[in-house]
């Protein structure tokens, strides 16, 4: 159905109205980078359900799980106990790029909407009634002027600037705010990438608890 790449399976909960996770580009582990350099090829899983412990199991997913969690949403991951809801998750990015880590890629905001094309068709073709973007400079991306009016064809009119939204857990480490638009078809809240943020706690994450939990309702 959709040309952008999505790394999940699809299913009619996913495919209107679901729940889209989206990084900056598409992790390459120093695994894969070692055994591409040898010619060793690894075989691809199929394509399963967002908290697949089987499937796609990396640190940003695990990270997701871990916070969705935190937040009194947690996911299924045995597949005979799936529901609609854990069937309404999609894992996407906005760049279709694979890199080690993102420093090996420039990522800048002119970067992002110059290949913005793929994530917003993605994005007119399913509806999702949350994105969850996981770095900063997705949702300034997708609020630049140049890309304003594409947005507001798929979302809706833009709500003005993002709403800010700070932890009810006070810590001395790693802060960060939490950015909020509701557009008229879709919520999209910024949050810090997954694995890129040192020193950021999960007691931290667990204080958005209050905003997140009746997100993902």
């Amino acid at each position: 159905m959709d040309q952008h790449p999505v790394v999940t399976a699809d299913y009619p909960e996913n495919l209107l109205g679901g729940i889209m996770i989206c990084g900056y580009n598409f992790g390459f582990s120093s695994q894969d980078q070692d055994d591409e350099e040898k010619g060793l090829k690894t075989e691809e899983s199929a394509p399963s359900f967002f908290s697949d412990p089987q499937v796609n199991n990396t640190l940003f997913r695990n990270r997701m799980l871990l916070w969705l969690d935190k937040w009194g949403r947690p996911l299924e991951t045995d597949a005979d106990r799936i529901g609609s809801y854990e069937k309404s998750f999609f894992q996407t990015n906005w760049l279709g790029t694979q890199t080690n880590t993102i420093a090996d890629d420039t990522i800048t905001i002119n970067k992002l909407v110059a290949e913005s094309d793929g994530i917003l068709s993605l994005m007119e073709a399913r509806k999702p009634r949350l994105v969850i973007f996981t770095g900063s400079d997705l949702i300034e991306a997708l609020n630049d002027i140049r890309v304003r009016e594409r947005v507001e064809s798929i979302l809706g009119p833009r709500p003005g600037n993002a709403e800010i939204f700070r932890s009810d857990v006070p810590v001395k480490g790693t802060k960060f705010k939490l950015l909020k638009q509701d557009f008229p078809v879709t919520t999209v809240v910024s949050l810090p990438h997954a694995t890129g943020t040192i020193g950021l706690s999960d007691e931290y994450i667990e204080g958005f608890r209050n905003i997140m939990n009746g997100l993902l309702i």
